[in-house]
Order: C-alpha cells, then sequence, then structure tokens
C-alpha cells in the first residue's frame, strides 16, 4: 500500500494484483461434458447421464457468469491502476507544496520577528505572509482533487461490486457444481481421462473467491 504523506490519505485503495489473480481464477477453463462414451453403458451410465444433462445448461450458465465476472475484474483493475497513478501523482504535488509551505511558514516567523523591530521589514513580512497563504490554497486545491478521485473511485467500486453481484450464480447451481463435482470424481477415469488441473469446484471456488 502506498504510503500518501502528502495527501494524508488514500484517495484509490484496493490491490491491483489481487484483482487480475482473481480475475485469472474466474477466467479458468472447465469443460461442459457433452455425451458418455460409446463403450460405457448399462444402468450406471443411463443413471449418471440423466442427472447431468439435468446441470449442463447450469454449468452452461455458470461458466458464462464466471467469464464475465472475469471481463468486470479485468476492467476494474485498469481503473484502479489508473486511479492509483493520478493518486500518486496528487500526492508529489501535496509533498512540493507541503516543503514549500514550511520554508514559507519559517520566513513569516523570521521577517515577522524582524518587523517587530524595524518597519523596514514590514514589506517583507507583508510578501511573507502573501507567499504562505498562496501556497496555503495551493495545498487545498490538490486535496480537493484528490477528495473528489477518492469520490468518483468509491463510487466506481460500488458500481464493479453491483455488476460482480449480477453476475453471481444462483446458490441453486453452486450447490449443483459441488454435487457434480463430488459425483464425477468417481467416475472421471471413466468419462473425462486424467483429471484436469482446475475442476469444477475449484472453478465454484474461484468465483465466490472473485466475489469475496
Amino acid at each position: 500500500m502506498a504510503d500518501y504523506r502528502g495527501l494524508g490519505f488514500d484517495p484509490a485503495p484496493g490491490h491491483a494484483g489481487a484483482v487480475a489473480a482473481a480475475s485469472d481464477r474466474l477466467s479458468v477453463a472447465f469443460a461442459v461434458p457433452g455425451s458418455a462414451p460409446e463403450e460405457w453403458t448399462g444402468a450406471a451410465a443411463e443413471g449418471f447421464w440423466t442427472r447431468l444433462v439435468a446441470v449442463v445448461s447450469e454449468l452452461t450458465a455458470v461458466r458464462r457468469a464466471m467469464r464475465a465476472a472475469a471481463e468486470v475484474l479485468d476492467g476494474w483493475a485498469t481503473t484502479l491502476l489508473g486511479n492509483q497513478r493520478r493518486a500518486e501523482e496528487l500526492d508529489r504535488r501535496a509533498l512540493t507544496v507541503r516543503r514549500a509551505l514550511a520554508e514559507a511558514a519559517d520566513e513569516v516567523d523570521r521577517t515577522g520577528a524582524m518587523a517587530a523591530f524595524t518597519s523596514a521589514d514590514g514589506q517583507a513580512h507583508e510578501q511573507a505572509v502573501a507567499r504562505h497563504e498562496q501556497l496555503r490554497r495551493q495545498l487545498d486545491e490538490v486535496l480537493e482533487e484528490a477528495r473528489l478521485l477518492e469520490r468518483d473511485h468509491r463510487a466506481e467500486a460500488r458500481r464493479v461490486a453491483e455488476r460482480l453481484r449480477a453476475e453471481e450464480p444462483s446458490t441453486a447451481i453452486a450447490d449443483t457444481l459441488a454435487s457434480f463435482s463430488s459425483m464425477t470424481a468417481e467416475l472421471a477415469s471413466v468419462l473425462l481421462g486424467p483429471p484436469r488441473p482446475a475442476s469444477t469446484r475449484g472453478a465454484a471456488a474461484a468465483f465466490r473467491a472473485g466475489l469475496g
């Protein structure tokens, strides 16, 4: 997390790497089986595929939702990086102004002390005060830009969260995924060949992790 010493707050909170990782998990491919191997027959095969047909459309919907959520997260990662670059630029400006403001405050004190002893330094003190006030206004402007950035950033984050919730599968579908995963674990060697790196259970977990 960046240390915004100039601004005093983080206008664009978030971790782009974590967002990208969630998108990667949601982008994992998993196959929706089509038909049973011809050599597998009998009551077990018929029972399995009768159950499978009932959930194929739901699995397809989950896969589509996961891909849509990954696209949302990819867009948010891009926005997040852009907002954070803007926040860092504002923080650099704020730090520069704060340093100048500290120097101006010292000058106000110095010229003020001298003006107490001689009227000749009164003009220098007035100029120092004017310079200090000008820098204070500049800092206020930078901080206002940062507050507007924070407002827009949080508003966009809420919109992204709403879009992700809109893509989230129903509990019934998620339960179907878990049930399907347990069932295919027993018959995967017959139906699907060697185990895949990402199971359907892993896909469902990735979806929940991305929404979290």
